[in-house]
């Protein structure tokens, strides 16, 4: 498959996902969380990221300011919470105590899509060779 075919495959998933999840493309700041989703599941380690990373490449991609984009996260977050927490519930398998922060909602459904996507997990940072790893005595 090439790259820009599993791009818009991606894409297509992670809207699904918030479909289910009781967000609409016309909700606002469904653009900015399907987008960092897409952005982390991109990366490399898509379970390290700094959120604020996140926000600036969104920020540049979408020419806007970089301090509505957290807040309209939130809103959609804010909605799941109220309307659809069971469906959130199922997604982490475990229900959640708390309203999840951005950086842990875009893992929840980072590491949701990664499940659904083995494939992608061939991707992965090479470990240090075994001679580096011991320490010096």
């Amino acid at each position: 498959m090439q790259q820009g075919n599993a791009d818009a495959s991606l894409v297509t998933e992670i809207h699904d996902l918030l479909y289910r999840l009781g967000v609409r493309a016309t909700h606002q700041g469904f653009l900015e969380t399907s987008c960092a989703v897409f952005l982390v599941m991109r990366q490399r380690e898509p379970l390290w990221f700094s959120i604020m990373d996140v926000y600036r490449q969104i920020s540049d991609l979408y020419h806007t300011d970089l301090d509505v984009i957290a807040p309209r996260i939130r809103r959609i977050i804010r909605k799941i919470w109220r309307h659809h927490r069971a469906t959130l519930h199922g997604l982490t398998g475990k229900e959640l105590e708390t309203v999840p922060t951005p950086r842990q909602f875009i893992q929840i459904l980072c590491a949701y899509l990664y499940k659904r996507r083995p494939y992608r997990m061939s991707v992965r940072r090479q470990s240090r060779p075994r001679e580096m790893s011991m320490r010096r005595r």
